[in-house]
């Protein structure tokens, strides 16, 4: 059971399906990503079962449901999509209680490993990188659940690797997000101890090592040369740091948002498999872009929900309120919450770790609330 559940957390959290689809095409692509599915079904029917996870299956009935009421497009390939994504939440969510923080930790920091390689030996013109994520952004949050799950780690050691080797990873990505974020985590740090002050200190080093790698390979990328005129104290423009900014992206769905609050306009409409091929790099946007108001409110319940619990209990964990902090930030910059695996992945395995201390009691016998 344990080589099962270790090549089903693999092909979830390393995006191993798409990694294929990239390199080898559609065929090996889809094999891998029905074999998901396939071995988190036999996971599940070997593993004892217990409470399933109420929350996402009404979020996900939700959301499916209605914005099936004006969807474009060819209805096999929407019920496949809402098929694969309640198998992934009910079988997926029983591997989720059999990974540790340790395993947890162990599997995002070879993610962001990849992402370093990626640097190194397979330079771009590109300038940013993505390991396994092929999407630097995606990439950055691999990297900043990593390091948020390094606050929960016992051992210093494992703390202090994995939070080097997740900055550094995270910067490659050249991810706005990402810093934003790193920079939250670490002021949150200083509630645990004033000591966690020193990454800012380890921040010198893991610069250092940026500027080492783009000297020795070139990062050709203009937000690094943004980063080295901050550095340098040289004048970088407001329009340059804020170009290509989301705020502009989620404008352009806000009337549609209006037009249609009550049962939205459709799935699929607001992630860029509409007419207009634009995403609204929004998970909340587009849910009510496309589900209507209904869905939105659980949707949003269940992250406050997982806010407030995690608030509760940050002297015994206090990664948990960092990562869903993360998780909740980022997914204001991506609308793949109902297709990327990993992301439903890291919501459910924050929301059982908070009922492990909520409930005070043994993993098989935590109840849903």
């Amino acid at each position: 059971m344990k080589i099962l559940k270790y090549i089903c957390f693999a092909l979830v959290i390393l995006n191993l399906p798409s990694i294929a689809l990239s390199v080898y095409g559609s065929a090996l692509g889809a094999l891998l990503s029905l074999a998901t599915i396939g071995l988190l079904i036999v996971y599940y029917f070997l593993e004892e079962k217990t409470t399933p996870n109420w929350w996402l299956i009404i979020i996900a009935l939700s959301f499916f449901l209605i914005s099936s009421f004006k969807y474009p497009g060819e209805t096999i390939a929407f019920v496949f999509e809402a098929i694969k994504y309640f198998i992934f939440i009910i079988c997926g969510y029983e591997l989720t209680k059999n990974i540790s923080i340790v395993e947890f930790y162990s599997f995002l920091l070879f993610g962001a490993s990849t992402i370093i390689i990626h640097a190194i030996f397979f330079p771009s013109d590109f300038g940013r990188y993505s390991g396994f994520y092929l999407n630097p952004n995606v990439a950055g949050f691999i990297c900043i659940t990593g390091y948020a799950t390094t606050y929960g780690l016992k051992q210093i050691s494992l703390k202090l690797i994995g939070q080097f080797i997740f900055t550094l990873a995270g910067l490659l990505t050249f991810s706005r997000s990402f810093i934003v974020i790193w920079i939250l985590l670490n002021i949150i740090s200083l509630k645990i101890s004033i000591k966690n002050i020193r990454i800012f200190g380890i921040g010198f080093l893991i610069i250092g090592t940026l500027f080492f790698i783009g000297d020795t390979i070139g990062l050709n990328n203009p937000r690094f040369e943004q980063l080295k005129s901050i550095l340098n104290n040289e004048s970088v423009s407001v329009q340059e740091v804020n170009s290509d900014s989301r705020t502009e992206t989620w404008a352009l769905f806000y009337d549609q948002i209006l037009e249609s609050p009550l049962l939205g306009n459709g799935f699929g409409t607001f992630s860029g498999k509409g007419d207009a091929g634009l995403g609204v790099h929004n998970s909340y946007l587009r849910v009510i872009g496309e589900a209507g108001i209904l869905p939105f409110l659980i949707f949003i319940s269940y992250f406050i929900h997982l806010l407030a619990w995690s608030t509760i209990h940050f002297k015994k964990a206090p990664n948990l309120i960092m990562q869903i902090i993360a998780l909740v930030l980022f997914l204001m910059a991506n609308h793949n919450f109902f297709g990327f695996f990993y992301l439903t992945f890291a919501a459910m395995w924050i929301q059982y770790q908070i009922y492990i201390f909520k409930d005070n009691s043994d993993k098989g016998n935590i109840l849903i609330e």
